[in-house]
């Protein structure tokens, strides 16, 4: 199989593709370079929010250390892009070269056309997010805020025009331990969204399908614009960054999510 990977270039990016490639030769990445990793507080907001912004993306980022360090680069032809030239010609080309069987997606941008149009059927998204019930951003961090850590999850499906609305294959969710922060969750759950893309091209490298799921049910489609600093005094100033103890000790009772799976 000739598997090309579209994806961001944050450490939990890198981590995931790095984890396949131990397992399958990769062909070919095109690597978007993101934001910063840890982005500056907006202005004029109430000392209470900024202080736990600074908070919050500083926790990611030394997550991300703790979990992903020593993630090495993908070991095969690369192209980087940035967000204006994820979906040029020059892209295009690139893929054309690489003439692959599957594309994994994970980290980048919306794929457009003219981009769009030439991946393969085989063409999959890694949002980390349960769909349809968290889509859109920030959907490991929706969970939390609205007290059911156990959503904390991932899924793969198809891609379309259309942000993380193609059809299901499998979703994941990471064991939650005592002590497990909002970051914890997020680092663990791209550590089981690799463990199980390695089990699901396994799958197809033996010749066997996998079994797609129209996306039923309604969810909230997240925008960047729906997150407010003022959400964090939720996490930090009411819990304490303690939702998942909250959980396990059943001081929090969500249901339990419905996930698809392929094994």
């Amino acid at each position: 199989m000739r598997i090309l990977w579209i994806g961001g270039n944050h450490p939990r990016h890198l981590y995931f593709i790095d984890k396949i490639q131990t397992a399958f030769e990769i062909s070919g990445a095109i690597i978007q370079n993101r934001e910063n990793i840890i982005p500056q507080p907006p202005e004029n907001i109430e000392e209470i929010d900024k202080k736990n912004f600074v908070k919050h993306f500083s926790n990611r980022h030394l997550a991300e250390k703790k979990f992903f360090d020593n993630t090495k680069p993908p070991n095969c032809e690369t192209k980087i892009v940035t967000s204006t030239t994820l979906n040029s010609q020059e892209s295009l080309n690139f893929v054309k070269s690489i003439n692959p069987d599957i594309v994994l997606i994970f980290g980048s941008d919306l794929i457009k056309n003219p981009l769009l149009s030439i991946l393969p059927s085989q063409t999959i998204n890694l949002h980390l997010g349960i769909s349809p019930r968290y889509r859109g951003a920030a959907t490991l961090f929706w969970p939390f805020f609205f007290l059911e850590p156990n959503y904390a999850g991932s899924t793969f499906h198809y891609i379309i025009s259309e942000p993380d609305a193609g059809d299901i294959i499998h979703q994941c969710v990471p064991i939650l331990d005592s002590g497990d922060g909002i970051h914890d969750v997020a680092c663990k759950t791209v550590i089981t969204s690799a463990n199980e893309a390695i089990k699901l091209l396994d799958i197809l490298e033996k010749g066997v399908q996998w079994v797609p799921n129209k996306q039923k049910g309604t969810g909230k489609n997240f925008l960047n614009s729906d997150f407010k600093p003022e959400h964090l005094r939720l996490i930090y100033n009411t819990f304490n960054d303690d939702i998942v103890n909250h959980y396990l000790q059943g001081k929090l009772n969500p249901k339990s999510p419905n996930l698809i799976r392929q094994f």
